[in-house]
């Protein structure tokens, strides 16, 4: 319950209490001066933002990230009587990304002194020594740095990472926390959804986090605790909900994550250069493709042949693509007149012996459905040819788009050096 003005609290049940409990939340202080200055300046509106360079690996731009000091972040929290960080920073690779809800009021007037609350519940009240979140959003789209990773250079925006690209331990969901990343929308998202501002705050921020560090957008993977060897396999973005008994991020807001996962996955093509290219013959739709190694992007490369696009399998460094994704896509009236959906896939030159599986995206369950194979043995039998038409149109987004990939079962699917993969749609 957020009642900002209230001086008491009433407290009725119709049965005996043995013990009530009330906290109050407060950021503990008034700004004033600099400080006052600085947390105006960091919650302005993000075109008064001077924006930062982006030195991250990722093709994605880094959106501004308001740091600590922006929202007025009491680094002596940190600290025990000894001067020792009660909580000092962990880092590891980052799996996955969960989003949450903070349960604050909506129609927030001061975002900064919410997050200074929670930071000092989190911190003190808690016990954990700092705030559990990786990053917040607020209503109007500001993105502020949560839990400290460590010194930044000057001009550098904040990652949440060391410097070798880990990320920093946060404590948003329980026995989830390592290697993972919890980004926090200011507000209650139960009965409302989340702002278009918030919304595409968030979306810039999983698109570069999910560029970043090689995260199938789209996908759920084996997420495995690097602390306690705890595995699990759940959706790549999820909510909090997916890995504990929780409502959070709120029933209204969790219910537009598969558009969340789609609209990121475009993001990352579009700062790819992942242009669609039109081909032959006739009746085919515009096709345009991707290739990924072990989730991680690593360099497009195309030929078109006049008749299909072809997609070279990629290598990168000692190992080669696991995995490849294409995506095609059609118009809204081609989606409506949709009869039947084809996919081909010519595995002829792949590598002998490892296992192959056709799947495809079914944007009504939100999973991908293995549709041929595996097939395994000689090369000419993994060749694959897909075809439906009970209902093509769950596998089109209402954006008009098809996804669908092949799977290797090791990292020897395929090969630089002699594999093309051809992919065919018609419909």
């Amino acid at each position: 319950m957020v009642a900002p003005p209230a001086m008491f609290v009433r407290v009725r049940s119709d049965v005996v209490l043995p013990r009530v409990k009330v906290l109050a939340l407060s950021d503990r202080r008034e700004l004033s001066g600099t400080d006052a200055r600085r947390a105006k300046a960091a919650t302005a509106a993000p075109t008064t933002v001077a924006p930062a360079l982006d030195a991250t690996t990722s093709a994605v731009a880094q959106p501004v990230v308001i740091p600590r000091s922006g929202w007025g972040a009491d680094e002596s929290l940190r600290f025990d009587s000894s001067g020792n960080q009660i909580w000092p920073p962990a880092f590891y690779p980052v799996q996955k990304l969960i989003v949450h809800h903070t349960a604050t009021q909506n129609n927030d007037p001061d975002p900064a002194a919410t997050i200074r609350s929670i930071y000092y519940y989190h911190a003190v009240t808690q016990g954990w020594g700092d705030i559990g979140y990786n990053f917040l959003i607020d209503e109007a789209g500001n993105i502020y740095e949560g839990r400290y990773s460590r010194t930044y250079a000057p001009g550098e925006s904040p990652t949440g990472q060391d410097l070798n690209g880990d990320g920093v331990t946060g404590a948003h969901a329980q026995g989830y926390n390592s290697g993972t990343v919890g980004i926090a929308l200011l507000g209650t998202l139960s009965n409302q959804d989340a702002t278009p501002a918030a919304r595409d705050a968030l979306e810039r921020l999983l698109a570069w986090e999910a560029d970043e560090h090689g995260i199938d957008p789209q996908g759920s993977a084996l997420y495995t605790n690097p602390v306690s060897g705890t595995q699990a396999t759940f959706p790549n973005i999820a909510g909090h909900r997916d890995v504990g008994a929780t409502e959070c991020p709120g029933g209204t807001f969790y219910a537009t994550l598969p558009t969340i996962r789609s609209d990121v996955a475009a993001r990352i093509a579009a700062a790819h250069g992942t242009a669609t290219k039109a081909y032959q013959p006739s009746g085919y739709t515009i096709l345009s493709g991707s290739v990924y190694h072990n989730h991680g992007a690593v360099s497009r490369l195309y030929a078109d042949d006049g008749s299909r696009l072809e997609i070279s399998a990629a290598k990168s460094g000692s190992s080669y693509a696991a995995d490849l994704y294409a995506r095609a896509s059609m118009t809204p009236a081609e989606r409506s007149a949709l009869s039947r959906l084809t996919i081909d896939y010519n595995g002829s030159d792949s590598s002998s012996g490892a296992a192959l599986t056709l799947q495809v995206y079914d944007f009504t369950t939100g999973t991908w459905a293995v549709v041929d194979g595996p097939r395994t043995g000689v090369t000419t039998d993994r060749s694959f040819t897909w075809s439906t038409s009970s209902s093509p149109a769950d596998y089109v987004s209402s954006a008009g788009e098809v996804r669908f990939r092949v799977r290797g079962t090791d990292a020897s699917s395929f090969r630089t050096r002699t594999d093309l993969v051809r992919f065919t749609i018609g419909y």
